[in-house]
């Protein structure tokens, strides 16, 4: 009997041995993951806006004396200098004694150009009687053109003065321009406000519409660009964050503030990592915060 229970008590210690030294021995598994590093860089994301061509500067020429208008030198669109004729007025009395002889008629008015522009409408034609202070034509500044952009307020933060944008006309022109002050007035119906930009070109006529690319990025400055898989979210998408290898095997999490996206790269706004960083690119779905991992080559 005493035999049967000192078998037993040995039995009884072999197994709590055993016991013990496969818990002490138990790991942890590890997930296998690739990594990748970020690169500089930085991806255009555009807003497209319309536009219109404008003359700022624009003269209306006006009749000095009732009148009637005898001759007409100007047509919409032509270009004309300082001191060019543009019309040619006959006064009520000169039409009235059109029987005279010249020399005893008086009434007869040029109309000249103060100053060089591009005529761009033509109110008045010849035999027109017209009173004083009637339109005759308008001239603009040809220095004077500007685009006015058309920007939905919501829009409105990405367009700051002396902020670059890129113009395309109908005919696929491309121009650098630059974007000056917004107008005072907003349509009340669209909520659209008007933002003058200036671009060096050659002439183009007044009306033209025209598309416009602005940058939604308010800095030039370069940055930090991972691959899409490498930056995980929750399910809001109000949260970002990758795995960075804290040695080489502990996985740590990061949050991170992302900028734009493409098809296939996504922008570090925040932190700055640097090139030699390890970051997990595949494995790193629901991984935890300092997770095991192991480097696949």
């Amino acid at each position: 009997m005493k035999c049967i229970v000192l078998l037993l008590a040995i039995c009884l210690t072999a197994c709590g041995r055993s016991s013990g030294d496969a818990e002490t021995s138990y790991e942890k598994p590890r997930t296998s993951v690739t990594l990748t590093h970020v690169t500089p860089g930085r991806i255009r994301n555009e807003i497209v806006l319309s536009g219109t061509t404008v003359y700022q500067n624009k003269t209306i020429v006006t009749a000095p004396i009732p009148s009637f208008i005898s001759e007409v030198n100007v047509q919409p669109g032509m270009k004309v200098e300082a001191g060019q004729l543009l019309y040619k007025l006959e006064s009520k009395e000169h039409r009235a004694l059109s029987g005279e002889p010249e020399e005893n008629r008086l009434g007869m008015v040029a109309v000249r150009a103060a100053a060089s522009g591009i005529v761009t409408s033509v109110m008045q034609q010849t035999g027109s009687f017209v009173a004083e202070g009637t339109a005759l034509c308008t001239l603009a500044d040809l220095n004077s053109l500007v685009f006015e952009l058309n920007v939905p307020y919501e829009q409105s933060r990405y367009i700051i003065p002396g902020k670059t944008c890129t113009i395309v006309l109908p005919d696929a022109t491309v121009l650098k321009a630059v974007i000056r002050t917004p107008l005072a007035t907003m349509n009340t119906a669209s909520q659209v406000q008007q933002v003058v930009a200036h671009a060096r070109s050659s002439f183009l006529p007044e009306g033209l519409t025209v598309k416009v690319l602005v940058d939604t990025r308010h800095t030039g400055n370069e940055i930090r660009l991972l691959p899409k898989a490498a930056v995980q979210s929750d399910e809001m998408l109000t949260g970002y964050w990758v795995m960075k290898l804290a040695d080489d095997s502990t996985a740590v999490r990061i949050p991170v503030i992302i900028g734009n996206s493409s098809a296939d790269s996504i922008e570090i706004v925040s932190p700055l990592f640097s090139a030699s960083d390890h970051i997990v690119l595949s494995g790193s779905y629901a991984l935890e915060d300092s997770a095991r991992v192991v480097i696949l080559k």
